[in-house]
């Protein structure tokens, strides 16, 4: 270990954040960061921060151009979906008559938008807007239809 090669203000500043991070890997990435700018070796700060030599070095040239926000900043989202620009428009329609199914639900999504997407996806789609399916079960012998058919109009509910 040589000297540091950050400044002392640096050095704070990483420590501070070293164990503060969303994720563990955003927390490696720091520490191994922290470990080099404390005078380690690029090869021993991946070693004492459990990360690749490759992190190192990219993570260093991140924090040297852009700081520590550059270190900690997560990439890993991926493309926006189709039916962001469309969300009101389904929220709205789905609020006055909600989906028996996810089937009608991608059917109805595609009527709208022009966007057909796979059932898990119209899924995973419609428990980001709040809502999840109702689990019917068959109606007992002494059973109002009446209360019955208002339950199955409200199939998905606000969560």
């Amino acid at each position: 270990m040589t000297s540091p090669r950050y400044s002392l203000e640096q050095l704070k500043e990483l420590d501070k954040a070293r164990f503060s991070q969303k994720t563990d890997a955003i927390n490696r990435r720091v520490n191994a960061v922290y470990f080099y700018g404390l005078g380690w070796l690029q090869r021993e700060a991946a070693e004492l921060a459990k990360v690749c030599l490759n992190t190192v070095r990219h993570f260093v040239r991140a924090y040297e151009a852009g700081g520590l926000a550059a270190v900690v900043a997560d990439a890993r989202q991926g493309p926006p979906s189709a039916l962001d620009p469309h969300v009101e428009a389904i929220r709205a329609e789905f609020t006055a008559r909600p989906p028996m199914s996810v089937p009608e639900a991608a059917d109805r999504i595609a009527n709208l938008t022009g966007v057909r997407l796979k059932e898990t996806r119209i899924r995973t789609f419609m428990r980001s807007l709040g809502m999840a399916p109702r689990r019917l079960t068959p109606i007992p012998g002494k059973a109002d239809p009446a209360v019955q058919a208002d339950f199955k109009k409200n199939i998905w509910i606000s969560c």
